[in-house]
């Protein structure tokens, strides 16, 4: 374990995660603007350095909203665009009412997509897919989205929120709107400003670190590295394909913090896309269905959790950010400029780690306000 700045809250409360829940991995970052003010790196085999290679999850949902919302920004994209205008497939979409299909065309739009709000599942086994995988073992990130339609929506887009592959389709958007790979636009315009020069989609199981998964008893066994949300070399996933490090995606956090202006001065986002994104929308569906692992008090704005009021102990209204499977989580409080990142690599994490999240920013903030940080 290595400890960086004061922070006596913070450390205890991490020593304690270790000592009682045997935690393998986990590794703090809080800053304050592009400056780090605490960092923990801790592993079971004692050599974690900042710089393991995790697989983030839906951490990468962020990181696929600043794409999508550069392209809004440059005029390239309209939340009120059709998805069928950029994948024509999708005039296919349909859902059932009392058995009878319904279409959907014009209906699934680019808001709904970053709302959770089109009607699409997180069903990975359709049998569209399932032949498509058996026909072509390395598809495309066009041809995996393009068979998520082929079976019914869930409900008519729009009705309510249901936490599904938006972000993959998004990702598959951004190709034909950018005219190159997802990941090579990520690239572009994300990772290589930014300088995080270890961020990836595609990495072999020898480079990632070790995964881990949460057993009945609540304890740790060490798990297969392969991302069940990736099918070939070939899919981008918008939804969980990115590979990186808590280095790294500090650098993003940071960005986002302070207005959406990199450390060298990259602007990635305005800093009223960022207001636009942790604006609050779920409740503007028909019927609000939004929960969140992370508390009670949030709703869903543009691919992101954000807060619907403040707590007693310093995070303000439109806090944002969002987690992983495998226990990734990003904190953005623009308020203040302070961003958290955590890495773990723990996957089912829920069963040890319900609230522990927001639990260690809450110590990093009640130590801040010691300090007279805050």
């Amino acid at each position: 374990m290595r400890w960086f700045v004061k922070g006596e809250r913070t450390k205890n409360y991490i020593e304690e995660l270790i000592k009682d829940k045997g935690i393998p991995y986990l590794d703090f970052c809080i800053q304050r603007g592009y400056t780090p003010l605490f960092r923990c790196v801790s592993s079971a085999n004692g050599e974690a350095n900042g710089k393991e290679l995790l697989a983030l999850y839906s951490c990468t949902k962020p990181l696929t909203v600043a794409c999508v919302m550069r392209l809004v920004e440059e005029g390239k994209l309209a939340l009120s665009d059709t998805v069928e205008k950029y994948l024509p497939e999708y005039e296919q979409a349909f859902w059932l009412s009392n058995g009878k299909e319904r279409s959907a065309k014009g209906e699934i739009t680019i808001e709904r997509l970053l709302t959770m709000t089109a009607g699409l599942s997180y069903n990975l086994c359709t049998p569209p897919i399932v032949e498509l995988l058996k026909n072509n073992p390395a598809p495309s990130t066009r041809e995996i989205v393009g068979r998520y339609i082929q079976t019914p929506l869930l409900f008519k887009p729009g009705e309510r929120f249901e936490y599904s592959l938006c972000h993959d389709v998004l990702g598959a958007v951004v190709e034909v709107v950018a005219g190159k790979r997802f990941s090579e636009y990520m690239d572009e315009v994300i990772f290589k400003p930014l300088g995080m020069q270890n961020s990836f989609f595609h990495r072999t199981g020898a480079e990632i670190f070790d995964v881990y998964a949460c057993t009945q008893e609540g304890g740790f066994t060490p798990a297969e590295k392969k991302n069940m949300h990736v099918f070939s070399e070939n899919h981008d996933s918008g939804g969980a394909g990115v590979i990186s490090c808590v280095d790294d995606y500090a650098k993003f956090a940071a960005t986002l913090a302070c207005g959406g202006v990199s450390a060298d001065g990259y602007r990635l986002l305005k800093k009223e896309t960022l207001d636009l994104i942790r604006t609050e929308r779920s409740s503007l569906s028909v019927n609000n269905t939004f929960t969140c692992i992370q508390g009670e008090d949030y709703g869903y704005g543009l691919g992101v959790r954000t807060r619907l009021k403040p707590t007693e102990w310093g995070l303000p209204k439109g806090e944002f950010g969002w987690d992983g499977a495998a226990g990734s989580y990003l904190m953005v409080d623009s308020e203040k400029q302070i961003s958290v990142v955590i890495g773990m690599h723990i996957l089912e994490w829920p069963r040890v780690f319900t609230g522990e999240h927001l639990r260690l920013v809450e110590c990093a903030y009640e130590d801040m306000r010691a300090e007279g940080l805050l």
